[in-house]
């Protein structure tokens, strides 16, 4: 291939992935809702078969996790398969070779030997949805540069919704939920003194900002393609997911006067006041990449609405992580009564809350924007995974009532090896 072959292949390759403008995001559900099918489907044959042996764990138990969970919706002949391999049976609860986790708070009323009982102190459903996300993920970054996948499913260009945006802002909102998990351990970590706080932030970046340099001198030193107007022209997604703990760090000392959740939202207001009153959105889309912060100017500009999503989840995560949702909110943290039920009402408060403002945004003309990370992408981002936990939530309190007192398998081994080895998986 000669010179002049190889450059013309490149920007064939460039303009496969640039130009979108998305599709419908009544579609996007459907696709999406593909996860809370499988999990629904697997939480049926978890319960009431035997068709998993997770007593032997044997290959066999993989595959068929692997067919339910990340293949696309089995036929109807393989349903029937799957019927056929077992037999029903309400009520069991399969527990041979299974160990519960043991946690030393007992429940309300119980005392002395007997509050150390087998306790399941995972979510299920959290387990179930951060691996699903990072699923959509690697499977719409692999094969977004195949034909098979269709282009409205693609990263838009400055306008419009599709898989590939929502993937994204996901894949935020999944580590701010995560991120909440210091602060419910120790709850004085938000008011410890800022220096040792940002010490503590970078040190937790450096990998992340590492990966996003290594990444920028490889794509640099092969000459490989790239879609320009995604972040800019040395910005990707590893520095915005990088600098998050770092700008999250000065959020903290506004802990003492309000919510994560009220800073989150008024960044993304101010935001959308600068994009609209202060010709941020004219500078995103027009202005010539004459120096380091103009040629990375959409990278730079859209970390503020990425940086608002996190703060969201984040408070999100103070009553998603917790047995009792209010946990972080009360006076006496010693209440340990696991109470699904009230973080489902809560859950789903949450997800009409934010359907409310999405659609407020909406009527205010403010179009959906990726590469903007602007007001009705940050309400869309957020009312969209919210609404997957509560439905989540909701699966695993149908299937799993008391998952918390005796132990089931609540979770696909699949599942629980993509959440302890996300960062590998991502990067593979």
């Amino acid at each position: 291939m000669d010179e002049f072959d190889e450059i013309a292949y490149k920007k064939e390759k460039e303009d496969w992935v640039t130009g979108h403008s998305g599709g419908s995001m009544w579609e996007i559900n459907f696709v999406t809702g593909v996860i809370l099918s499988s999990y629904i489907l697997w939480s049926a044959l978890a319960k009431y078969t035997k068709v998993f042996n997770y007593a032997a764990n044997d290959i066999g138990t993989l595959i068929l996790e692997f067919m339910i969970i990340v293949l696309p919706s089995p036929t109807k002949e393989e349903q029937e398969a799957l019927k056929k391999k077992s037999k029903w049976e309400k009520g069991s609860d399969d527990e041979d070779g299974l160990e519960g986790l043991l946690i030393k708070e007992g429940l309300d009323g119980i005392d002395g030997e007997n509050s150390k009982i087998k306790l399941n102190n995972r979510k299920p459903f959290l387990s179930v949805y951060r691996a699903s996300m990072m699923m959509l993920t690697c499977i719409s970054i692999l094969a977004v540069d195949f034909f098979v996948f269709p282009r409205r499913f693609a990263k838009s260009e400055t306008f419009g919704t599709s898989l590939m945006d929502l993937g994204v802002g996901s894949f935020v909102f999944s580590s701010g939920i995560v991120a909440a998990k210091p602060f419910l351990k120790r709850p004085e970590n938000r008011f410890k003194p800022l220096k040792g706080q940002l010490v503590k932030a970078v040190k937790q970046s450096f990998p992340i900002l590492s990966l996003g340099f290594i990444r920028l001198i490889m794509v640099k030193g092969v000459d490989y393609q790239e879609h320009v107007t995604e972040y800019g022209v040395h910005w990707n997604f590893f520095f915005t997911l990088g600098f998050l703990p770092i700008f999250v760090t000065f959020c903290r000392s506004l802990q003492k006067y309000t919510r994560f959740s009220i800073v989150g939202l008024f960044i993304a207001i101010f935001y959308q006041i600068a994009l609209w009153r202060f010709g941020l959105e004219d500078y995103i889309q027009n202005a010539p990449r004459t120096n380091i912060i103009n040629a990375n100017r959409e990278g730079i500009a859209s970390f503020l609405g990425y940086l608002s999503i996190f703060l969201f989840a984040l408070d999100i995560g103070h009553y998603v992580l917790p047995l009792d949702p209010y946990f972080a909110f009360r006076q006496n943290r010693q209440t340990k009564k696991p109470k699904p039920k009230k973080l489902l009402m809560i859950l789903f408060s949450w997800s009409i809350l934010f359907w409310t403002g999405f659609v407020f945004t909406l009527i205010s003309n403010i179009k959906v924007s990726r590469q903007m990370a602007n007001l009705s992408y940050v309400f869309w981002v957020i009312s969209v995974n919210t609404t997957f936990l509560s439905l989540f939530q909701a699966v695993e309190l149908y299937y799993f009532t008391n998952y918390w007192k005796v132990y089931e398998k609540t979770v696909p081994n699949l599942v629980e090896a993509l959440n302890d080895n996300g960062l590998t998986i991502f990067l593979v």
